[in-house]
C-alpha cells in the first residue's frame, strides 16, 4: 500500500517542480554567455548525452533563427530534463546571442514538451512577455513544432451585429495549425533536410 501512494507523491512533487521551473521566467529575457561560436556549442554538446529535444535547430520561417535547447543548470538528480532554449543566431539586433528564449519541461506524452516562452521584441529590452507553448517532436525527433496555447477567452465580433447579418458574415483563420517549428542541425539529422538536395 506504501508503494502507490510513494509514488503519487513523487510523480506530484515532480508536476509541482515543472510548473515551478516555467514560472521561475523572468519576466524579461536575461543573456547568457558562451553562445557566440556555434562550433563551440556544438562541441560542448557533443560531449554530453542528450535527451531528443535537445541540440541546435533552425526556424522553418523566412527568418531562420538559429537556437539551442539544452538543460538548464538548475537541473538536479530529481528534475534531470529542465530545459533552457538559448538563441544563437537572431534576424533582430536587439536580440544578441545568448539570449534566452524560454524554459521547456517533458510532459508524459512522448515527444510533447510544455514551454514558457517570450513572445514578444522589445526594442531596448530584448525578449518580454512569456506565454504558454506546447513543443512536439516528431518520431525521428528532427522536426518540432512550436504551438501557443489556446486561450480560454474567445471575443465575438459578429455578436455586435443586429442579428439579420449574424448568419451572412462569418470569419474564420485559414491557416492550418503546426505550421510554425524549427529543424534540426545538430547532431545532423538527414531524413528532414531544411534545404533541398538536387541531384
Amino acid at each position: 500500500m506504501r508503494t502507490p501512494l510513494l509514488l503519487i507523491s513523487l510523480i506530484l512533487a515532480s508536476a509541482v517542480n515543472a510548473k515551478d521551473f516555467l514560472q521561475s521566467l523572468p519576466p524579461q529575457s536575461t543573456v547568457l554567455s558562451g553562445y557566440e561560436s556555434v562550433d563551440s556549442i556544438e562541441r560542448r554538446l557533443s560531449e554530453l548525452p542528450l535527451c531528443p529535444i535537445e541540440g541546435i535547430w533552425q526556424m522553418t520561417d523566412n527568418d531562420g533563427a538559429t537556437f539551442a535547447v539544452e538543460r538548464s543548470e538548475s537541473s538536479t538528480a530529481l528534475a534531470p530534463t529542465r530545459l533552457q532554449m538559448v538563441m544563437i543566431r537572431s534576424p533582430w539586433r536587439s536580440i544578441r546571442p545568448g539570449t534566452v528564449i524560454g524554459h521547456l519541461v517533458p510532459t508524459p506524452k512522448r515527444g510533447v514538451y510544455e514551454a514558457r516562452l517570450y513572445s514578444d521584441v522589445a526594442r531596448r529590452s530584448g525578449l518580454n512577455i512569456p506565454r504558454g507553448f506546447t513543443l512536439k517532436l516528431s518520431d525521428e525527433s528532427d522536426l518540432m513544432t512550436i504551438q501557443p496555447f489556446r486561450s480560454p477567452i474567445k471575443f465575438n465580433l459578429l455578436r455586435l451585429l443586429p442579428y439579420m447579418y449574424r448568419r451572412i458574415v462569418t470569419i474564420q483563420d485559414s491557416r492550418p495549425e503546426n505550421l510554425d517549428g524549427a529543424v534540426k542541425i545538430f547532431p545532423r539529422q538527414d531524413s528532414h533536410p531544411l534545404t533541398p538536395i538536387y541531384l
